[in-house]
């Protein structure tokens, strides 16, 4: 089996506005999301050049576009902590022996 039949197809229901896509060279963020019931279209800024282009699901497909999954805490989880100039982390406590 080819790797382009057992990579991950990218699906209409992932294209989501705020969301991002790559092809591996390129960043592009969802700007808006058109579905008449028979096919789906998005906007899409590329990152670098702030351009938009408007692309149907097949299309992307066709060019390699897949969905880019951000790695770490969920965005309603509690902000990371952020390190202050005494080596601490903002809201630890320094202990006192």
């Amino acid at each position: 089996m080819s790797f382009l039949y057992r990579r991950r197809q990218l699906r209409s229901r992932a294209l989501v506005p705020g969301r991002y896509l790559t092809d591996g060279h390129r960043l592009l963020r969802i700007v808006s999301r058109f579905d008449d019931g028979r096919s789906v279209m998005v906007l899409l800024e590329d990152c670098r050049t702030l351009r938009a282009h408007a692309w149907t699901v097949l299309e992307l497909r066709m060019m390699g576009f897949r969905r880019v999954r951000i790695m770490g805490s969920h965005p309603a989880a509690e902000p990371a902590p952020v390190e202050k100039s005494e080596g601490l982390l903002e809201g630890s406590r320094r202990s006192v022996h």
